[in-house]
């Protein structure tokens, strides 16, 4: 028989237990997205400092200075008031230490020439909610 235009087409059919099952496991899979891109970060932030084929983790609230062999010679690298910069290398053009400190999680900074790189990891109050960028 025709459909006549009286019913849907479709209705009247059930939902089925594996079609719940289906949406159930999607939802589920959709919130568990959400954690790593809305939950808290990694705890306190921290500064990896690379170089000479060794590596160390300060906590970026400690007061350290270090300095970092590589092959032109030592890099000073210098943890401070919740932020890590390059104060010297030997390297020719000092580019390293004109950038500055870097403060954020994901932020780095290196001297290439003498293979000394300083990162921040996990997170701190003052980057925690803060826009990192605009645009429009």
């Amino acid at each position: 028989m025709r459909n006549m235009g009286n019913t849907p087409r479709g209705a009247g059919k059930a939902v089925k237990p594996f079609d719940l099952a289906v949406l159930a496991f999607v939802l589920l899979l959709t919130l568990l997205s959400l954690i790593p891109a809305y939950g808290k970060g990694s705890g306190e932030a921290r500064a990896l400092v690379r170089g000479g084929g060794r590596s160390w983790v300060f906590p970026l609230a400690a007061g350290e200075r270090l300095a970092v062999p590589g092959p032109l010679g030592e890099t000073v690298v210098e943890i401070r008031g919740g932020r890590a910069r390059i104060v010297s290398s030997p390297c020719v053009n000092q580019t390293c230490v004109a950038a500055g400190a870097v403060h954020s999680p994901g932020q780095w900074t290196a001297c290439l020439p003498n293979r000394v790189m300083v990162s921040i990891s996990g997170s701190n109050s003052e980057a925690e909610g803060a826009v990192d960028a605009a645009s429009w």
